[in-house]
């Protein structure tokens, strides 16, 4: 087990589960610091070691400028302290409690990817430095396919109906799950896709995420979380979406394409058959996580914004994140 301390990991997951929070899990935490500690010191917090109710994954990084971040930032999506929402109120407290003991050296407290609907940090005075769209499609407990589809427009309607049955009539088409035998070569399949779509230009095509996914890919399949979905045409993979599924909602977390079949919809038509297959397994949410690309809003009806927040620490903290609000206030 690697050396992060807090509490036993089915504990730890537990907790995360009730935060309704992939990103939250020791199995993502523990991953990311095998690939990402890079010399940080961890600093996992937690209010009751004996009953665990709040968990706050933090590490301190820098000498410079010494700053408090959470275990698992950058490629998570979604981040805070793990624990039920009505547990939140007893973050704050921890938190403060930790750095006017000393137990936090840093000079800034940079609480990342924190969803702006639970406002747990307010009591600590921390300033807002950003914040980013994240679309979520929601259902209904009681809703089905037929009737999803009902609510969204002529066009839309027309459209899912359409393009698998004219993608079907000129080619064989197979829509599979990653298994632990094909899991390697459909990462890479997927990652070269992604790479098309992109052009290059996405930070999930840097070789240490690609390294990270495939670990934690890994583990969320022993887990039961992991969807990697591909399709392929006439035998070649022409679409992949990886997603999670973890306790009642569904994670989009990394797609692709080939440009060339942009005319087949082929992204489209796969996406698709994921929302559809979440919905009838029960799911109430997809998230299609951060990012305001057009393709999440021809499904998502929602948005559940996430921000960056900074409390900081003495006067170098205090002039850190002055220039990061200036920086801010210009690019707006």
């Amino acid at each position: 087990m690697l050396p992060l301390g807090g509490p036993e990991p089915a504990t730890w997951d537990a907790l995360a589960l009730a935060a309704r929070n992939l990103f939250a899990t020791h199995a993502w935490a523990s991953t990311w610091w095998a690939e990402y500690a890079d010399g940080a010191t961890p600093h996992v917090l937690v209010d009751d070691p004996a009953a665990p109710r709040v968990v706050l994954p933090l590490h301190v990084r820098g000498r410079g400028l010494r700053q408090v971040r959470w275990i698992g930032h950058g490629p998570a999506d979604l981040l805070g302290p793990v624990c039920a929402p009505e547990d939140l109120p007893r973050a704050a407290p921890l938190l403060r409690a930790a750095l006017e003991r000393g137990d936090l050296p840093a000079d800034v407290v940079l609480l990342q990817d924190c969803p702006v609907a639970q406002p747990w940090w307010e009591p600590l005075g921390a300033r807002v430095i950003s914040t980013e769209v994240s679309p979520v499609l929601r259902f209904a407990a009681d809703q089905t396919w037929e009737s999803w589809l009902a609510s969204k427009s002529k066009n839309f309607r027309g459209q899912v109906n359409r393009k698998p049955r004219t993608l079907e009539r000129g080619h064989d088409v197979v829509v599979r799950l990653a298994t632990a035998e094909t899991l390697e070569a459909d990462l890479d399949a997927l990652f070269a896709l992604h790479a098309a779509r992109w052009e290059g230009d996405s930070p999930l095509l840097d070789p240490r995420q690609h390294r990270f996914t495939r670990a934690f890919a890994a583990l969320a399949l022993e887990r039961g979380w992991l969807r990697l979905w591909s399709m392929d045409v006439d035998g070649r993979c022409v679409s992949s979406l990886l997603t999670f599924a973890f306790g009642p909602d569904v994670y989009c977390y990394q797609f692709g394409r080939d440009p060339g079949m942009d005319r087949d919809s082929v992204g489209f038509v796969l996406l698709v058959h994921a929302v559809r297959d979440a919905l009838e397994q029960g799911a109430r949410e997809f998230r299609f996580l951060r990012g305001d690309e057009d393709y999440k809003y021809r499904f998502a009806d929602a948005d559940a914004p996430v921000g960056t927040f900074a409390l900081p620490r003495g006067l170098r903290g205090r002039a850190a994140v002055a220039v990061a609000a200036r920086r801010r206030a210009g690019e707006g």
